[in-house]
Parts: C-alpha cells; structure tokens; sequence
C-alpha cells in the first residue's frame, strides 16, 4: 500500500519532450515507484505560467494576481513531500520555463502562513547539460541551493547529466542513470 509520505512530484523543465531532462527525471520517478511512492509529472512547458511582474501584491495576500496555470501547481506542490526538479543547463542556467516557476514561488515564500509548504519538503534535482564539464552547472546548482535553503526545503539530491547534448544522450550513461534512480528511491524511504 502506498503511503501518504510517499508522494513525488515531478516538475519539468525543459520544453523537449522525451529528451534527456525528461528521461533523467522518468529514472527518478522509477526509483521512487519501485520504492512504494505515487508519482506525478508535470511538463512546464505545457502550462500558462507567465515571469514574475514584480508587483508585490502577493506580499499581503499570498497569491499571485496573475490569472494563470501557477496556482493549481502550487497546490499540488503542497500535497507532495518529495519533488524531482528537471532542468537542463541553458547559458549556465536553468530554461525560462524552470526560471519562471521558481520565480513564481515568491508569493508563497515570505509570508510565514504560506511557507509551510516548502519547509521540509525533499528535493531532487535532475540537470544535463550540453558540455563536458560539470562545473557548467554550478550557476544552476547554486541557485537551487540557495533558493531551497531560502524556504527550508532539502536539497536531498543532485543528479548532473554532462555531455548529453542530443535527445538521447543520457540514455547511454548508465552511471547517471543508476544515480537518479537510487536518488528516487532514497528520496521516499531514506529517514528525515
């Protein structure tokens, strides 16, 4: 029987379907599934979710006054304890679609009341990039890591795909594969 706690939710972002951010992330779902979790997977790029206006309106009621797709996956960000964040690296950054989401998390991330829903929760980060060297990443990987420190989620783990350019390519890398599966997996049954 799946449990409660035993939640992941993917959160996609690059705009290529089936390439390797996606199969990155597909290898971290496996892993938490054969560990016992419910998954689910949402694609960024399928969704209205418009750039931060800068406007501060949320700042007294914890909602965004754009009228998109933002709230409803806010919301299920709420119901899961445990997210797989798939990027892949673009000028040493994340895409805009993944830079627009994680911007967006503003209006819930300064008021107390709403940054519960960060707090604690489990995250995996899933990042190919086009070039060799891992250090290609760091921008994105840093900031991540300070976002998430920033609302008390947990940076559980970081799986960097270098190399893998062309759709496909990190489906040759049995390594990187094998770690975003084991990530999956101790990501729902690891102890907190």
């Amino acid at each position: 029987m799946r449990q409660a706690n035993k939640r992941v939710l993917a959160v996609i972002g690059s705009p290529r379907r089936g390439g390797n951010t996606e199969t990155l992330v597909d290898e971290v779902l496996r892993g938490a599934r054969d560990a016992g979790a419910s998954v689910h997977k949402v694609v960024l790029s399928e969704l209205e979710i418009a750039p931060c206006q800068a406007c501060e309106a949320c700042r007294d009621t914890g909602e965004c006054v754009q009228g998109d797709d933002m709230p409803d996956l806010l919301r299920k960000m709420e119901d899961y304890p445990v997210w797989v964040l798939g990027t892949p690296v673009y000028w040493w950054g994340p895409s805009a679609q993944m830079k627009a989401f994680v911007d967006r998390w503003f209006c819930k991330a300064h008021r107390a009341q709403d940054k519960a829903m960060f707090q604690g929760r489990r995250v995996v980060l899933a990042i190919p990039m086009g070039d060799a060297d891992p250090a290609t990443a760091r921008h994105t990987v840093g900031m991540f890591t300070d976002a998430l420190d920033y609302v008390k989620a947990t940076l559980f783990a970081t799986i960097l795909a270098p190399d893998s350019n062309d759709p496909g390519d990190v489906r040759h890398k049995p390594d990187v594969l094998a770690a975003a599966y084991e990530a999956g997996k101790r990501a729902v049954t690891s102890e907190r």
